[in-house]
C-alpha cells in the first residue's frame, strides 16, 4: 500500500513512529561520538561539563574519567587506603558520595554485577544507575584520604553539604530519612506475622543463652566496645561551638549529648533549629557552621571533652544570658540573665529585652542575646 492511499490517521501514526525511530538513532549517535568535541570542552581529559564543574567544586585529589577503563589503575592506586570517594554519572551530572576504610575493595565491588544485583544492594540508587548506564559512563573522584576514625563525620559533612542525588541516606552510616517501598513494607510485615518458634526451639534457645552457656556470661563491655556501640547506633552528629563560633567538639548524636549534659533531646533539637545560645555560651549545629571548621577537641569522650561537658553542666542555671557592649561595640560584660542585668545596670527588664532583640543602642549600651563578632 502506497503512502498516498493511507488515511489521515494512518499517515499521522506513520510520521510519529518515524520521528521516534529517528530521534533514538540521533540520541545513540550522539553518545557514541566524541562527546568532548561535541560539547567543545578543552582537552583536559574530562568527559562532560558536569564533571568539569564537579571537579572545580569538590577539588578531588584524584580523577578517573572512565570507571571501567581505569579500573586497574583505580584498584592499584587506592589499595589499603581509607578515604572519601565520589561516583559521577557523566551523562546527567548526578553523583554518589561514599567512604571506605579500603577504597580499592569498595570501588572494585561496584564493578561486580553480582554485587550490584545482590538483594541487599539492588535497591540502592547508585547500584541501579551503574546497571542502567554501565560503569563506562561513570567517573571516579577521590576527594581525600583520611584516617578510618574520621570517615563517618567527614562523609556526613559531604552528604549534608552537597546533597548527592544517588545517596539514599542523609547521614553517613545512618538510615535516617530512608523509607522502604510499600511492597517491601507489606512483605516484611507478612514475614514477621508468620515467624513463630516451636516450643522445642524456644527451649533450646533458652538453654543456649543461659548462664555459662552464654558467651557473655559474667562479662561486661570494655570502654572501647561501649564507644563503638554508641558510634554504630548514632544518627545526627552535633557540632558544639562556643559563643565566638569556634568549633569545640563533635558529638555522635543528640541522644548521646543529652545524656552527658542532662538535657532533653527535644530541647537540644530546638536549639539547633532556632540557632540560639545554649546556657548562654554554646551553639549546637547539625552541620558545620563553616565548611572547613575543625574541632579543637578531636574525641568527644576525651578528658578535654569531659572538661567542656563539666563547664556546660555548671551553667545549667542559665537560660538566656545577656551580652553588654558600649556604643563602639566593645564587650563590657555578660550577665547570666536579664534579671541580673536589670539589678546591676538599674535598667528595666522590658527595656533590656526590647533592645536585645533589636540590637539598637540604649543610652551608652548595646544589648544582645549572643556575642557580637566583628
Amino acid at each position: 500500500m502506497s503512502f498516498v492511499l493511507l488515511s489521515q490517521k494512518e499517515k499521522f501514526i506513520f510520521i510519529i513512529k518515524f520521528l521516534v525511530i529517528l530521534s533514538n538513532y540521533l540520541f545513540d549517535s550522539f553518545y557514541n561520538s566524541d562527546i568532548d568535541a561535541l560539547l567543545n570542552i578543552p582537552s583536559t581529559g574530562l568527559t562532560t561539563n558536569f564533571l568539569v564543574k564537579l571537579v572545580d567544586t569538590l577539588n578531588p585529589i584524584k580523577v578517573y574519567n572512565n570507571f571501567e577503563q581505569d579500573r586497574l589503575e583505580i584498584t592499584k592506586n587506592n589499595k589499603n587506603k581509607s578515604g572519601i570517594y565520589c561516583l559521577v554519572n557523566v551523562l546527567n551530572g548526578k553523583f554518589y558520595l561514599g567512604s571506605s576504610k579500603n577504597l580499592s575493595n569498595r570501588l572494585r565491588s561496584y564493578l561486580n554485577t553480582n554485587y550490584l544485583l545482590n538483594k541487599k544492594n539492588q535497591n540502592m540508587p547508585i547500584a541501579k544507575a551503574l546497571l542502567k548506564y554501565g560503569q563506562s559512563k561513570f567517573a571516579v573522584l577521590i576527594l581525600e584520604y583520611i584516617d578510618f576514625e574520621d570517615l563517618r563525620s567527614k562523609e556526613s559533612f559531604y552528604i549534608k553539604f552537597y546533597k548527592p542525588y544517588y545517596n539514599v541516606l542523609s547521614e553517613a552510616y545512618s538510615s535516617k530519612n530512608y523509607k522502604h517501598s510499600q511492597t517491601i513494607k507489606a512483605r516484611l510485615s507478612d514475614l514477621a506475622k508468620k515467624r513463630k518458634h516451636s516450643e522445642s526451639t524456644k527451649i533450646l534457645i533458652s538453654k543456649a543463652l543461659s548462664k555459662s552457656h552464654n558467651p557473655f556470661y559474667k562479662k561486661s563491655h570494655t570502654l572501647d566496645s561501649k564507644l563503638k556501640m554508641i558510634q554504630a547506633n548514632s544518627k545526627n552528629l552535633v557540632y558544639i561551638y562556643n559563643s565566638f563560633k569556634i568549633l569545640l567538639v563533635i558529638f555522635p548524636s543528640v541522644r548521646t549529648l543529652s545524656k552527658f549534659i542532662n538535657s532533653n533531646s527535644n530541647t537540644i533539637q530546638n536549639y539547633i533549629i532556632n540557632n540560639n545560645l545554649f546556657r548562654g555560651e554554646w551553639y549546637f549545629y547539625d552541620t558545620p557552621f563553616k565548611k572547613l571548621d575543625k574541632p579543637l577537641i578531636s574525641d568527644w569522650y576525651s578528658k578535654e571533652s569531659e572538661s567542656l561537658i563539666s563547664e556546660i553542666n555548671k551553667n545549667s542555671h542559665i537560660k538566656k544570658a545577656i551580652f553588654v557592649y558600649n556604643l563602639d561595640k566593645k564587650f563590657i560584660i555578660k550577665y547570666d540573665s536579664i534579671i541580673q542585668a536589670q539589678k546591676e545596670l538599674k535598667i528595666s527588664h522590658e527595656i533590656i529585652k526590647k533592645y536585645a532583640l533589636t540590637k539598637d543602642s540604649y543610652k551608652e549600651y548595646i544589648f544582645s542575646y549572643e556575642r557580637i563578632i566583628k
